[in-house]
């Protein structure tokens, strides 16, 4: 569940200012091309989880896109903590940096213009309880870019593929992206399967590199899980005794269905619900 969060405090370029007094320009490179990078850290009580992996993922999608930020990690660290209340339980700390305006819209290199920078906070209720009883997946062809590892805000084919289940009348179910016979991710989350009793998850060759999907990685292999990293074909992901997908918002959401046939037992399962448990003790 998300909350009313339109006059946040929010930081703008130097400012803070409530998030319904922005003003981004119709030059901004951001609005004219998606041409900038985003990144959300979930932050409990206060604290950021996974937050020195989350920031590094930024300033890695900048350099990667060579987008030139004079802000410092700890400056970043710093413009941020006013945004943040201690007393709330749950908020999501979002991020964007675009390569900012130039005069006119042109799609060629050099660019002459200074980034913009927007961070706001919002309160939020984690979506996903131990019990919740699981939703249900549809295998989509990724018709994505190339560069699925740069977290950047060109996410029209994420978009698609959500498109995609609404126009299916399952606006609530999730999609599962395939290239070729491989199953690597959803569109907004990193995939996990228990396949002949192994954890199995996607690399990060061309996906992003979830800080969620991180951590549950070393949590399972803390739990005596064996977790092996490969992109199972759709053969394999239709055997798998648990599905689940990891973002940082919706956590570890388990399915229960996939293309309309139970997972296992169609009801979350033991894994799962194992490394969920384990999750929820990393906000203490």
């Amino acid at each position: 569940m998300t909350h009313d969060n339109n006059n946040s405090p929010a930081f703008f370029n130097g400012q803070y200012m409530p998030l319904n007094q922005v003003q981004i320009s119709p030059l901004d490179r951001g609005f004219l091309f998606g041409d900038g990078i985003y990144e959300v850290v979930p932050v409990y009580q206060g604290k950021a989880l996974g937050g020195e992996q989350h920031w590094q993922r930024l300033l890695q999608g900048l350099q990667t896109s060579g987008i030139e930020l004079a802000m410092t990690l700890e400056d970043l660290l710093q413009t941020a903590q006013p945004l943040l209340d201690a007393n709330e339980a749950a908020q999501m700390l979002y991020v964007q940096v675009t390569r900012g305006v130039e005069a006119s819209r042109k799609h060629r290199f050099p660019v002459q213009a200074e980034p913009t920078v927007l961070m706001f906070s919002s309160s939020f209720t984690p979506p996903i309880s131990q019990d919740y009883n699981g939703c249900s997946a549809w295998l989509q062809q990724d018709l994505r870019w190339q560069r699925c590892s740069v977290k950047s805000i060109s996410l029209m084919g994420n978009v698609l593929a959500y498109h995609q289940l609404w126009q299916n009348g399952v606006a609530q179910d999730e999609a599962l992206l395939v290239r070729g016979d491989k199953v690597v991710e959803a569109p907004s989350s990193n995939l996990f399967a228990v396949i002949d009793g192994v954890i199995v998850t996607p690399p990060v060759d061309n996906i992003l590199n979830g800080v969620t999907r991180g951590l549950v990685i070393e949590q399972a292999k803390a739990l005596g899980f064996e977790v092996r990293e490969q992109a199972p074909e759709i053969y394999d992901l239709t055997r798998a005794t648990e599905i689940w997908v990891s973002n940082s918002y919706e956590e570890l959401k388990p399915v229960v269905q996939l293309e309309g046939k139970p997972v296992g037992d169609g009801k979350p399962g033991p894994v799962w619900l194992q490394l969920f448990q384990s999750y929820q003790s990393l906000k203490a």
